[in-house]
């Protein structure tokens, strides 16, 4: 009886290795490293098509993964972006409010509300910040003095790993992984992988291109 259980229990064992070694390497089989040639014709895609982007507009949903839990919490909103560096993140669920960034001040909007982000927050907004506006604009993608950048090539996209050079940045975000559409070599979603293995993911969506934006969009 010992043996057969003994038995059981290594076939059990078998079989979760080889679907361990199965996932791993579909996994690794989705995204292969970029050649140098390779890398030079994407970078030059990616920027051709950012380079005209002069407003932007678009839906998002945001789903924030906690290590040790298996719920998600899940988070819509509109994205309103104004060449140079005016990016608003409105959220309308489950709660409403809005952050405004324009390179120097982080604003939060609530209701009638506006309070300027205090240094403790901003610090780590600041960070975001600069991640939303790289995936906008497309520029410091792979040429950026604060990121190591690795570029991947996948069947429908691309993905560009950034690992910070910076301490600020390496406190809160061990990662971060931004995706782009092959068709149009624009950025679709990106992940900020936080360092105690959390991870926000973001998906942009119902994107609208150099279409009015009024500057008060960016102060109210």
């Amino acid at each position: 009886m010992n043996n057969i259980r003994f038995t059981i229990n290594m076939n059990k064992y078998l079989i979760f290795l080889i679907g361990m070694f199965l996932c791993s390497v579909a996994g690794s089989a989705q995204y292969q490293k970029a050649t140098d040639e390779q890398r030079k014709e994407i970078v030059n895609k990616l920027k051709q098509a950012s380079s005209n982007v002069n407003t932007m507009k678009c839906d998002f949903t945001q789903v924030k993964e906690i290590a040790f839990m298996d719920e998600k919490v899940t988070s819509e909103g509109k994205m309103f972006y104004k060449k140079p560096n005016n990016i608003r993140w409105e959220y309308t669920k489950p709660y409403q409010y809005a952050l405004s960034m324009d390179g120097k001040n982080i604003r939060m909007m609530s209701g009638d509300k506006t309070t300027t982000m205090p240094p403790v927050q901003k610090k780590l907004f600041d960070e975001i910040y600069k991640v939303m506006l790289i995936s906008i604009n497309g520029m410091g993608l792979v040429d950026s003095p604060e990121f190591d950048t690795e570029l991947f090539v996948g069947s429908d996209d691309y993905k560009l790993t950034l690992t910070s050079k910076k301490k600020e940045m390496k406190e809160f975000f061990t990662s971060i992984q931004i995706y782009a559409n092959k068709p149009d070599n624009r950025i679709r979603s990106f992940e900020l992988i936080e360092k105690g293995g959390d991870k926000i993911s973001i998906t942009l969506k119902n994107i609208q291109l150099n279409t009015t934006i009024s500057d008060t969009i960016f102060s109210q």
